[in-house]
């Protein structure tokens, strides 16, 4: 009877030795296959994508001027965007004006005015005047 304990008792032992064995990791080689990308990509979660450098690129459209939380001027793209140009040069304020504008739109700043997107300007060119004017063109 003792020895069928024993018996018993070592089997146990080694199946949970086996069992326990099968839980480790292993490491498996590394090959062309598993250095490929995994075909259910998670994306990153969007405050990681606001980090990602983003591009300028051109834009064509007409600067207004809005008469709104002390007066601002908005640009509207030929294709409907609206952008909030932060740091548009005074010479190139002109209610009217149609212009060609470099930059990019900057997700991380909040305005007064919450009127269109931010848009950092890089570059202006200047496709036709308008009204020069810092104030409601209506009052000139």
């Amino acid at each position: 009877m003792r020895k069928r304990n024993y018996l018993c008792t070592a089997m146990l032992v080694s199946l949970s030795l086996v069992a326990c064995a099968n839980d480790q990791p292993q490491e498996k080689p590394t090959t062309k296959k598993e250095a490929l990308p995994m075909k259910h990509h998670t994306p990153p979660p969007p405050s990681e994508l606001s980090k990602a450098p983003m591009q300028g690129q051109w834009y064509v459209g007409t600067l207004k001027f809005y008469n709104l939380e002390g007066g601002f001027f908005g640009f509207i793209g030929d294709n409907g965007e609206r952008f909030l140009p932060l740091n548009l040069d005074k010479k190139y304020q002109q209610n009217g004006a149609i212009i060609k504008i470099f930059g990019k739109v900057d997700n991380d700043i909040m305005t007064i005015q919450q009127w269109g997107q931010p848009f950092r300007v890089e570059q202006v060119e200047v496709i036709k005047a308008g009204k020069k004017s810092t104030t409601n063109p209506e009052d000139i």
